[in-house]
């Protein structure tokens, strides 16, 4: 049976997490390889891969999730996040495959939330931050060279190399999904970075598709290049169509605070509605 974490006054843990990691957005930056066929490319790096087993009913998702897209900015590149719904109406093919292949080393049953860092379980309900930056931290200190792998855009989607071994992973996601009229939602009207749709490459190049990789309104796309048996990834890259203005954020307000404490840092405000790929 899928439950839901009691919540454990973990604002202000959150809270002192961004604090923590919002500078990293100084130096944060935004590059495409263009090919030969003038297609934009982009190579796998050595971000971590941070998966939240989440539901629309869950009351504790429903506080925390809204908080997460403003994780994700602040850690730019060093992050990509992902919400696998379970046992409510955003549950798909794309997330019941990817749960399967998280089980293929753990198969013990999790409420929500639940968080895998690269793979692994690390952490569940509302208190969960520490160990959550803990692990991000001692993967980013671990984590080798990923291999020369890209993942090119399309005029009508998107496409990836073979891999020498391993597969690759590319997930299709959803960013402010309505929720369904009628249903048990305790948050808000929409949830964010939601998986609705998975391709997976093998060695043989042969594509399985899971759940619709057609690309909504407001995307990103996430590239894994990890073990058929489940594990540590090689190496992850995000890129995404969304548009944000970082001066109506509070991010932004942290930042400047952050860099004035530090004796007037320089701050670089990235130009307004463009595509981003969240690279090192």
């Amino acid at each position: 049976m899928i439950t839901s974490w009691t919540r454990y006054g973990a604002i202000g843990t959150m809270r002192r997490l961004l604090t923590c990691v919002v500078i990293l957005l100084c130096f944060t930056s935004t590059s495409a390889a263009i090919a030969e066929n003038g297609l934009e490319e982009y190579s796998l790096k050595r971000t971590i891969l941070l998966e939240e087993r989440t539901a629309i009913w869950c009351e504790v998702c429903a506080e925390v999730d809204p908080e997460l897209e403003t994780v994700a900015r602040s850690h730019g590149s060093r992050t990509a996040i992902v919400a696998l719904h379970t046992g409510d109406s955003f549950e798909n093919e794309a997330s019941i495959e990817r749960i399967r292949y998280q089980s293929q080393i753990d198969n013990n049953t999790y409420g929500t939330p639940t968080f895998f860092v690269d793979g692994y379980m690390t952490a569940q309900g509302y208190d969960a931050w520490s160990d959550v930056q803990s692990q991000i931290l001692s993967r980013e200190n671990s984590r080798g060279q990923p291999e020369e792998l890209t993942l090119t855009m399309t005029s009508d989607g998107f496409d990836a190399q073979t891999p020498d071994f391993g597969q690759i992973t590319i997930m299709v996601i959803e960013h402010d999904k309505p929720v369904p009229k009628g249903v048990d939602n305790p948050g808000e009207d929409t949830r964010d970075r939601v998986l609705i749709g998975m391709r997976v490459i093998d060695t043989s190049g042969n594509q399985t598709d899971y759940g619709n990789i057609s690309l909504p309104a407001i995307w990103s796309i996430v590239m894994v290049h990890e073990p058929v048996e489940g594990g540590h990834p090689y190496g992850v890259v995000e890129i995404s169509n969304r548009n944000f203005d970082l001066e109506d954020s509070k991010v932004l307000t942290e930042i400047l605070l952050v860099c004035i404490l530090l004796g007037g840092l320089l701050v670089f405000i990235p130009k307004k509605n463009y595509l981003y790929t969240e690279e090192e």
